[in-house]
């Protein structure tokens, strides 16, 4: 047969149509936004692969669960503090304590480096356990060159041990450990996985206990080395400070400067020391002087009135004070008494002997004026000739002073250094002796209990999710890559067709008394008459509700054909597909039995030409048909077959021809069409693929209408498109498509009987 296997059904039913005006056909466009139908379709279409796949995964998730081992994980919490100095100052003791990060990261790379590692693989002799052991290299493998006797020995002292295969024990070992810092905090994590849960908990409290061990050999090797190099330092210093003191000694002694110790601690020089007093007594000089020149300037003046006010006498102002009282004695007399009164004339004798011996006393204090004055220009000359003779040995010394003020800061800065050198090495001294360190163990690792792995429950959950989620994308891969139609929806967003019909795939084996129904009784007898005896057998197929499906199908496809013109439905039909095994044949058959059971009469002609199949599909013979009208043989009319009870007339092919497109092409064939539409309501017309021949073509230009049948999941969208193409470059008019073999489980084509209940 010209396509696979298909359900022939007929329906003896007349159903009466009433005329409906169609509506003009607009194809679909894409949608952009996702289609969550579509994609449910998907899964449902590919749930093999789906399943296929997830039940894949799901077993090497298992296998790979159950045969893994325990792994057992022991934790240990450590607090790494600031490293202080062993000696801290009490500035330090009340600072706010700060740490950086930099140091904390630097803790925790040593807490992970090969160095603590090896420590521990040799402390518990984790290299000499099967679990950390390298597999044993096959025959096969590749050979590994020994090493020489004298590299047998590392820089560790491991003697005897294959470098290969402790690299890999390190490896492992460090593939196992885990730190882990405790976020805004100084703790940190430390654990470690293994088979055995005591030998986990053993190796992280060692990983601890080494840790601490090493940062305390670590500071003391940084103590001893810089208690070496201070020592040496400072005997270094010790032999410059000497050497600078014997030689600031020396120049003293050779220039002959002398250093006095002052009250504040320092040394001065005793020419400075005796130019500073020098220069105060000639300032205190200077000042005396001019206190005695202005006493020396009033007696030259001979203001004498002024000096008692300013000299100090006893005798001066007791004289003073006695000759102011007598002279108020004697103005008291004289306004009572004349001049000769004897009380006035003694009080005048008495006013005259004061004044003389003030007179006197007066003449004797400017005599010392005079004298004191000249004794203090005196003093101020001589100061100043003298201050004057120190500036000069001050100069010298000033020029022999810079040389020592070089040699001086020399020696103090060595001495300072050396000092600094000494209270340094005291206190290295100090911190070698003790054994403080900055690293505690808050919490010692304990054996754990429960194994970390294997995650049952989390790796069957993984893989069921991890198979559900590949099988699902190999799924949409799948439908992705098929460039077949699928669905009416294909049919209209790729042809730009109208679906006139879904006709759905059903299992062959369901009907297996259909089968046996066709090789019982044939359609035709041998003679050509119709067979009677398939009148109950159609009846029985009609009231059989499993065909119930493809009778709608058709029956539906019979209506859109019908309704497929605004004006009248075509007479003339050619039904046609884009390549062979289609089931073209199967459709025009089922087709034009459905038009005849609307009481019309309809004519079925099988024009393939190359490749019929009518006669496999009524089972029958046909010696002579279409081909012996075509040559001019025989009339149409005597060759057509008439199949009771449904009254459709059949025109096989006959003997297959070897010019198929000529005798297509003549107008033998022109006028069957012509006489056929005159005679029968409706002509349909089975013919050969549009895309391997002429011949559909050639028909397409002669009939109403053209009737495409593409295959669901089977036809590529490009042939039905260059089918679709080829059609129209000749003229045809294409009434829509039949989508063939569509499956009812996707959804789109689902299907409820109805069945009237009996009353």
């Amino acid at each position: 047969m010209d396509e696979p296997t298909k359900i022939r059904l007929y329906d003896s039913t007349t159903r009466a149509i009433e005329p409906v005006r169609p509506v003009p056909f607009k194809a679909i466009e894409a949608d952009d936004g996702p289609d969550l139908f579509e994609y449910w379709r998907i899964v449902r279409k590919r749930k093999a692969t789906i399943l296929t796949v997830l039940f894949i995964v799901f077993t090497v998730a298992l296998v790979g669960t159950l045969k893994q081992k325990p792994v057992f994980r022991a934790r240990a919490l450590v607090e790494i503090q600031k490293e202080n100095p062993d000696v801290p100052t009490l500035q330090e003791l009340f600072q706010v304590e700060t740490i950086s990060d930099a140091y904390l990261e630097t803790q925790y790379k040593i807490l992970k480096s090969e160095n603590v590692a090896r420590r521990v693989i040799d402390e518990l002799g984790i290299d000499q356990l099967p679990e950390f052991k390298p597999p044993a290299r096959s025959w096969f493998s590749t050979a590994r060159p020994e090493p020489p006797p004298a590299a047998s020995t590392d820089l560790n002292g491991d003697a005897g041990k294959d470098p290969d295969a402790y690299s890999e024990v390190l490896k492992k070992f460090d593939d196992r450990l885990n730190v882990d810092p405790v976020k805004r905090s100084r703790l940190v994590e430390i654990s470690f996985e293994s088979t055995d849960p005591a030998l986990a908990a053993r190796v992280v409290n060692s990983l601890a206990s080494n840790y601490i061990e090493e940062n305390l050999e670590a500071r003391w090797q940084a103590s001893e080395k810089a208690s070496d190099w201070l020592s040496q330092q400072l005997m270094r210093m010790k032999a410059k400070l000497e050497k600078s003191e014997d030689e600031l000694q020396k120049y003293s002694r050779e220039t002959g400067l002398l250093f006095l110790s002052t009250e504040k601690g320092t040394t001065e020089n005793i020419v400075d020391q005796r130019l500073h007093d020098l220069q105060e007594e000639l300032t205190k000089a200077q000042a005396d002087r001019y206190q005695k020149e202005s006493l020396y300037r009033l007696v030259q003046e001979g203001d004498f009135a002024s000096l008692p006010g300013v000299f100090d006498d006893k005798l001066l102002q007791d004289l003073s004070e006695r000759l102011a009282e007598l002279k108020r004695q004697r103005s008291l007399l004289t306004t009572t008494f004349n001049p000769d009164y004897p009380r006035v004339k003694e009080v005048q004798s008495q006013i005259d002997d004061a004044e003389s011996n003030l007179t006197q006393e007066r003449e004797r204090a400017t005599r010392m004026i005079t004298g004191e004055y000249r004794a203090a220009v005196s003093r101020e000359e001589m100061l100043t000739a003298a201050f004057a003779d120190q500036q000069k040995a001050e100069n010298d010394v000033a020029e022999k002073s810079v040389q020592y003020n070089i040699l001086k800061r020399e020696t103090d800065t060595n001495k300072q250094l050396y000092e600094g050198l000494l209270q340094k090495l005291k206190e290295t001294g100090v911190s070698t002796s003790m054994r403080a360190t900055n690293i505690r163990i808050v919490d010692p690792a304990q054996s754990p209990r429960k194994p970390v792995r294997p995650r049952v429950f989390l790796n069957l959950s993984l893989g069921l999710l991890v198979g559900l989620c590949l099988g699902t994308a190999m799924a949409f891969a799948q439908e992705h890559l098929d460039n077949t139609i699928k669905s009416p929806e294909d049919v209209e967003r790729f042809l730009r067709l109208p679906a006139l019909a879904s006709i759905p795939a059903v299992d062959s084996g369901d009907y297996h008394g259909i089968h046996s129904l066709y090789e019982r009784a044939k359609v035709l007898s041998a003679e050509g008459q119709p067979s009677a005896a398939l009148a109950p057998a159609w009846n029985k197929i009609e009231a059989n509700g499993n065909h119930s499906a493809l009778l709608e199908a058709f029956h539906g496809l019979r209506t859109s054909v019908l309704l497929s013109t605004a004006e009248a439905p075509p007479r003339t039909l050619l039904v046609s597909s884009a390549q062979p095994g289609e089931g073209k044949t199967t459709v025009a058959a089922n087709l034009a039995i459905s038009l005849a059971q609307l009481g019309d009469p309809v004519l079925l002609i099988d024009a393939d030409l190359r490749r019929p199949s009518l006669h496999n599909f009524f089972g029958v013979t046909a010696p002579h048909g279409l081909v012996g009208f075509l040559t001019g043989h025989e009339h149409w009319k005597d060759l057509v077959c008439h199949v009771a009870p449904v009254g459709l007339d059949v025109l096989f092919c006959g003997p297959v021809p070897p010019n198929p497109a000529d005798l297509l092409s003549s107008e033998y064939m022109r006028t069957l069409i012509r006489d056929a539409s005159n005679t029968y309501k409706f002509v349909v017309i089975d013919s050969p693929p549009l895309l391997n021949v002429a011949d559909s073509r050639i028909l397409a230009t002669l009939v109403d209408g053209v009737l495409l049948v593409v295959v669901g999941g089977v036809t590529p969208r490009d042939l039905a498109q260059r089918a679709q193409a080829s059609a129209r470059d000749v003229g045809a008019h294409i009434l829509g498509a039949a989508l063939n073999f569509a499956d009812l489980s996707a959804g789109h084509y689902y299907y409820s009987p109805y069945v009237a209940k009996e009353e």
